[in-house]
């Protein structure tokens, strides 16, 4: 043990010593924990900052995700006379109201809310002022600084309007009877096989020449027109209504006399489509084969009309049509509107009525021959005196019930179409609740609207009251992506004829393969399911495939959105960058599937 003198000697600590060292010790600690703390408390005001940033760009529509694509608007047609009416179409406003301008002025101008999707899409009345020459149509979103706008022109008054497409458009035409007027376009299916006019409804009768030029030609040669196959065009109009032949078979049935189409009944015409029935949860021909649809929706015979400029968007003749074929299609779904085949509403009369009804006849004609099925749905509605100029969440008791008897009758006994009631009810506020499965099949009063609704059975019964026999798609909740409890709700069919139609994009509630095994799967074990919409707005080839190869596993049909040239970027869902069929991006990854089948 070390003596007691021993830490002197040793230099050890003396207890001042200590006391000078722990003072010390404990500056310094102190100075640690204040650096510590100050640090922490930086780190914490930087979390607390970026956690309000993120909400910030969460919750604030200026920094929405739609950003990533940019905004942009168009008008359909590009030109139009003071007093006409035009569609202002735009994307990537999301969750905005956004307000029209003319010429920088918003006076008289329709302001309208963008939908889920950041898109929207509202008429506009040519001021009656404007004079001849460009203009400047803006849009200022309440989400943006600026506005954006594009150049419009207004021709001289009484100067004709020619619309979207490179076909000259008859906005003179109903003046002028004699055959060729329909325009220079040998093919358009409104001049196509004016002898397909009687072949469907009196409706074509010579009564509707004013509106309808085609339906004038007495003589057979309008006949040829069609293109696709001339040697047909004058026998097909008999064979499909056998009720309107005046004179007994205009090259009908040869010998067997004026009782016409000898037993081979009116059903398709020329094309030799197959007509289609439901056989328990498949789709199948007359032969009873299964048969998968594939094909895309040609939008632009709902909104032409109405804006009083042509009935289609783009060609409509047998080239424009050979081009959908070519990607291996063989079914085309043909949007409608309400009021254009009523003619009511203050509808432009050229555009309207039997005029629109021929144009839609004659469209269907040319797709069968073509070996497209054409799948005919009620896309733009309106109730009361409301222009039908847009898409209601239920079809509505003023008129659709009226529509879809016409159309039945119209078509009855071609079994190759199929009638498409709805293109997307969303009542009860767009929920998938009990309460919006009963407005679905019953109509009447609904949460949400302020009209009678038109439900799925009356519908349904409408159609068989005709005694048309086609294959009726129904359409689910939700933009009809909800099939949920399809077949709980599903309305009652004496031919027991009905399959779901369902809607699916990579931006709805049900994008998953689970969601579709759960909902879609379960319906489609018990009736058929034809997916008449399904698209991605971001080029997701990953997601289309997907989709595509769990449809084909099931041998459920679908149609792409959209054939049309809208534009060339992914947000636009557009598959074509003109109408011979040339793919764009989105429209690529489509094109490649249903070639890899």
């Amino acid at each position: 043990m070390p003596s007691a003198g021993s830490s002197f000697r040793r230099g050890t600590p003396t207890h001042a010593d200590a006391l000078i060292v722990t003072k010390t010790t404990r500056r310094g600690t102190g100075r640690v924990e204040t650096a510590l703390v100050t640090g922490a408390t930086v780190v914490l005001l930087l979390i607390f900052g970026l956690m309000v940033s993120t909400m910030i760009f969460a919750f604030d529509p200026t920094f929405s995700t739609a950003d990533a694509r940019s905004r942009a608007m168009a008008v359909r047609p590009g030109t139009a006379a003071p007093g006409a009416s035009v569609m202002v179409y735009g994307r990537g406003f999301w969750r905005a109201t956004v307000q029209l301008e003319w010429d920088g002025s918003a006076e008289g101008m329709p302001s309208a809310q963008t939908d889920r999707r950041g898109n929207f899409q509202v008429s506009l009345v040519i001021p009656a002022v404007a004079e001849a020459g460009t203009h400047t149509i803006s849009v200022a979103a309440s989400n943006i600084g600026t506005s954006v706008s594009v150049v419009f022109g207004a021709p001289a008054v009484g100067t004709p309007t020619p619309g979207p497409s490179t076909t000259p458009r008859p906005t003179t035409a109903p003046t002028s009877t004699p055959v060729v007027t329909p325009t220079v376009a040998p093919t358009p299916t409104r001049t196509a096989t004016p002898t397909s006019a009687p072949t469907t409804t009196p409706t074509t009768a010579p009564t509707s020449a004013p509106t309808v030029a085609p339906t004038v030609a007495p003589t057979p040669a309008p006949t040829v027109a069609p293109t696709v196959a001339p040697t047909v065009a004058p026998t097909v109009a008999p064979t499909v209504a056998p009720t309107i032949a005046p004179t007994p078979a205009p090259t009908v049935a040869p010998t067997p006399a004026p009782t016409v189409a000898p037993t081979p009944a009116p059903t398709a015409p020329a094309g030799a489509l197959s007509p289609l029935h439901v056989s328990g949860a498949s789709l199948v021909n007359a032969l009873g084969q299964p048969v998968q649809l594939l094909g895309v929706n040609r939008s632009g015979t709902e909104y032409a009309c109405i804006q009083g400029w042509d009935f289609f968007d783009g060609p409509n003749d047998a080239a424009s049509v050979r081009a959908i074929a070519s990607w291996r299609a063989n079914a085309v779904r043909v949007p409608m509107n309400e009021d254009c085949w009523l003619n009511i509403n203050g509808s432009p009369a050229a555009y309207s009525g039997a005029a629109y009804q021929q144009a839609i006849k004659n469209y269907v004609s040319l797709l069968t021959q073509n070996g497209l099925y054409p799948i005919l749905e009620l896309h733009w509605t309106a109730p009361g005196t409301q222009k039908a100029t847009g898409q209601q969440p239920m079809l509505d008791r003023d008129h659709s019930v009226t529509f879809w008897t016409q159309v039945a009758a119209a078509f009855k006994g071609n079994d190759s179409v199929i009638f498409e009631p709805h293109n997307e009810p969303y009542p009860d506020n767009n929920s998938d609740t009990a309460a919006a499965w009963r407005c679905w099949r019953d109509g009447g009063t609904c949460s949400g609207m302020s009209f009678q609704a038109a439900g799925m059975q009356e519908i349904v019964s409408a159609i068989r009251g005709t005694g048309a026999t086609n294959v009726i798609a129904l359409g689910g909740v939700q933009y009809s992506n909800a099939l949920s409890q399809w077949l709980t709700y599903k309305p009652s069919d004496p031919l027991n004829n009905l399959v779901a139609a369902w809607h699916v994009y990579n931006f709805n509630i049900c994008k998953t393969s689970t969601c579709w095994a759960s909902t879609v799967g379960v319906v489609a074990a018990q009736v058929p399911v034809i997916a008449t919409e399904i698209g991605d707005d971001s080029c997701n080839a990953t997601f289309m495939n997907a989709l595509m190869t769990w449809l084909d596993a099931r041998n459920t049909g679908y149609l792409a959105w959209t054939w049309d040239t809208w534009g060339t970027t992914c947000g636009d869902i557009a598959l074509v960058r003109d109408y011979a069929g040339t793919p764009t991006t989105y429209g690529q990854i489509y094109k490649t599937h249903l070639a890899s089948r």
